[in-house]
C-alpha cells in the first residue's frame, strides 16, 4: 500500500524551510519583544558590594543592596531595602520596604519593615506594617490624610437629643425617635 519512498519525500516536502524565511520570522520577533526607550522602565539598583554616597532622584522603584549614604527621594516610586542594604540619610517616596537598615527620616504612604528590617529615626507614614523581627528604634507619625477625615461623619449631630425614645403598643416593641 504505502512505500518508504513516498512517505520519504512527503515528508522532506513539509521540512524543508527556506533559509530566508526563517531570518525573516527570527527579525520579526526581534522586533517586536524589543521595547522602545518609553516602554522600558529605568530601575535604579546599588549592588550588594557598591557604596554610593549621594542624593537619588528617581520615579521608578530603588533597590538597595549595598550602602548608601544621603537621600533618596521621588513622588510616586518604590523603594526597597533589600537583606545588608543600608541607607544613612532620608528617603521619601510612595512605599518603602526595609529589609535592610535605615538610619534617618522616612516620609512615605506606606511603610513595612520586614523581619531583618531597622529602622533609626523618625518615620511619616499612612500604612505601617512591623514584621516579626523588625526594628523601629525612634518616632513614628500618622500623617494626616483629608480625605480620610472628610469622609467621617459627627454622629452627634445627626441625633436630636430633645426627641424621647417612645415605645407605643402599635410599634410592637419598636423604639423610635
Amino acid at each position: 500500500m504505502f512505500t518508504k519512498r513516498q512517505n520519504k519525500q512527503a515528508l522532506e516536502e513539509t521540512t524543508t524551510i527556506r533559509e530566508p524565511d526563517i531570518i525573516s520570522k527570527i527579525e520579526e520577533q526581534v522586533t517586536i519583544s524589543t521595547p522602545t526607550l518609553s516602554e522600558e522602565k529605568s530601575n535604579t539598583i546599588i549592588s550588594r558590594d557598591v557604596m554610593f554616597e549621594g542624593n537619588i532622584t528617581s520615579n521608578e522603584q530603588v533597590h538597595i543592596y549595598g550602602k548608601v549614604v544621603g537621600n533618596i527621594t521621588g513622588k510616586d516610586n518604590t523603594v526597597k531595602v533589600m537583606l545588608n542594604g543600608q541607607v544613612t540619610g532620608n528617603i521619601t517616596c510612595k512605599e518603602l520596604i526595609i529589609n535592610g537598615q535605615v538610619e534617618g527620616e522616612c516620609v512615605s504612604e506606606s511603610i513595612s519593615i520586614e523581619n531583618n528590617g531597622e529602622v533609626h529615626g523618625t518615620i511619616h507614614y499612612s500604612s505601617l506594617s512591623i514584621k516579626k523581627g523588625g526594628i523601629l528604634s525612634g518616632q513614628a507619625k500618622v500623617k494626616n490624610s483629608v480625605s480620610h477625615m472628610d469622609k467621617v461623619t459627627k454622629l452627634k449631630d445627626k441625633i436630636k437629643h430633645d426627641t424621647p425614645i417612645t415605645n407605643n403598643e402599635d410599634d410592637k416593641g419598636i423604639a423610635s425617635l
